[in-house]
């Protein structure tokens, strides 16, 4: 570990904090990339520090329909139906075999379905996704396995007739 030292030399030295991620202490910073290697923060989800309304843990293995309102945690297996307007984690142990339609999803785990989310998307370690996905914001790691196709578009706007009276005239 190296120190720090003050800015006074007459000061003690101050210990200086390892890098999260040390292979890339000596990569010097870009403020302008989107490249995740340059996050400080090591936390796998940025879901604004809520918390999940249920967790089905590892080992824990649920099938039917399940609907929720804000955040969801699944570790184990679930099979079914999700209905919701919320968000979903899928961490590394979890395996859903369901359509996934939320607002925001974060998986790290398995998925067999379709994928549709309308805020963003985040493939994080090893997730394997074996369906369609739609999204308008995706960040994919590097080792996520994907087969299906991959759709990024923003959320359907109304189309304008060319022949509306407001955009054409005999004139």
């Amino acid at each position: 570990m190296f120190k720090k030292l003050g800015k006074n030399p007459q000061e003690p030295e101050i210990p200086q904090a390892p890098h999260p991620f040390p292979d890339l202490a000596d990569r010097p910073h870009n403020p302008f990339t989107t490249d995740l290697m340059n996050t400080i923060d090591p936390s796998p989800y940025n879901v604004d520090d809520e918390e999940p309304e249920t967790v089905i843990a590892e080992g824990v293995s649920i099938s039917g329909k399940l609907s929720f309102k804000k955040l969801i945690r699944i570790d184990g297996s679930f099979e079914g139906e999700l209905a919701s307007e919320g968000k979903i984690i899928i961490g590394p142990t979890g395996c859903v075999k369901a359509n996934i339609d939320l607002e925001e999803a974060f998986i790290s785990g398995k998925v067999i379905g379709n994928i549709s989310v309308k805020k963003r998307l985040v493939l994080r370690g090893r997730a394997e996704i074996r369906g369609d996905i739609i999204a308008p914001l995706i960040s994919v790691d590097e080792g996520v396995s994907l087969l299906g196709m991959l759709t990024i578009a923003q959320p359907a706007e109304p189309i304008v007739d060319a022949f509306d009276d407001h955009y054409y005239s005999d004139n």
